[in-house]
């Protein structure tokens, strides 16, 4: 079975208040899901693509999906255990919702978040660096100005492992005596007339910076392990404190560099503050993802760690 949706949308965002700021921008948005669905089952293999304006799903993506589908058309069986796992870009959400929660101003105010006082430490592994750059308008979501009239600006999070800053609304920067780094909006995590919000921290634009690996080598380097398409239950858990227990739908199975199959009823779980230690290598493509909050407002590539726990019913 096959699917395919689309969505586009204009945007004109414009922020008065009685300080005499008037400010403006206008904005487009379209986006394209493709995907393989498994008979009998709602596991699929899918990928989005989104841009400022129309356009094909492009082809490179169509032979993607289609391989990966008759990869792992076939269910095997296996142990579970410790192994290497790619988080595709799908199944990023997973952690990319733990970055933002643990980075947030909001969480080091609540005091839940584990790296509050880690400023300058390293917490991730040096292949890792996370930034949030809301001028980059190569994808959609470009803001000059956050929902608050703060001018957006550049903000690297992570470099290198290394903590470098949380992010900031006005509420929470001046809470915490600081300032805000333009990241108020008003976001619609479960629903809701967005009008009517409150703005609080949030990214915009989050991007884990991609490495020089290919899919292809990713995989090649897997002596055994799983590749997780999608994520399920990536909103249950301590999320602030990092931790993630999801299910694995679907999880290709790699054996000697190569994908034998698909894998089901299977789970993984872990921290991510321990997860993010053991990565081997980054693939060399930003693919839109989730962090969590309903919208593509993250742009990550696939990532291949060591030592995870697998949880298989075999």
């Amino acid at each position: 079975e096959i699917s395919i949706t689309s969505s586009t949308y204009i945007e004109n965002i414009r922020i008065i208040n009685s300080e005499g700021t008037d400010i403006s921008q206008k904005g487009t948005f379209y986006g394209i899901y493709g995907a393989v669905i498994y008979p009998g089952s709602a596991s699929a293999i899918w990928r989005i693509f989104i841009s400022k304006k129309f356009e094909k799903l492009p082809d490179d993506i169509v032979n993607e999906i289609i391989e990966l589908y008759t990869l792992s058309s076939n269910v095997v069986e296996t142990k579970g255990g410790k192994m290497k796992v790619m988080f595709m870009p799908n199944s990023m959400n997973a952690l990319n919702w733990r970055i933002f929660s643990g980075t947030s101003s909001k969480s080091i105010y609540e005091k839940i978040s584990p790296v509050a006082y880690k400023i300058g430490e390293k917490i991730f592994n040096e292949k890792i660096t996370i930034y949030d750059n809301s001028l980059n308008d190569k994808y959609p979501g470009v803001r000059a100005f956050d929902d608050e009239g703060v001018e957006c600006k550049p903000l690297t999070i992570i470099e290198n492992g290394t903590l470098k800053s949380f992010y900031y609304d006005l509420n929470y920067a001046t809470k915490l005596n600081a300032e805000s780094t333009g990241h108020g909006y008003k976001v619609l995590p479960w629903g809701g007339e967005q009008i009517t919000l409150k703005p609080i921290p949030t990214l915009a634009h989050m991007t884990i910076k991609p490495g020089k690996k290919s899919f292809s080598e990713l995989v090649k380097s897997i002596d055994k392990g799983i590749i997780i398409e999608g994520a399920l239950g990536a909103h249950s858990g301590n999320i602030p404190n990092g931790d993630y227990s999801v299910g694995v739908n679907p999880g290709l199975y790699v054996e000697d560099g190569e994908i034998i199959g698909r894998i089901k009823d299977a789970m993984i779980a872990g921290n991510i503050y321990e997860t993010m230690k053991y990565v081997i290598d980054i693939g060399d493509t930003l693919h839109p993802s989730f962090i969590g909050l309903g919208n593509y407002n993250a742009w990550v590539p696939a990532i291949l760690f060591d030592n995870i726990s697998v949880a298989t019913k075999y």
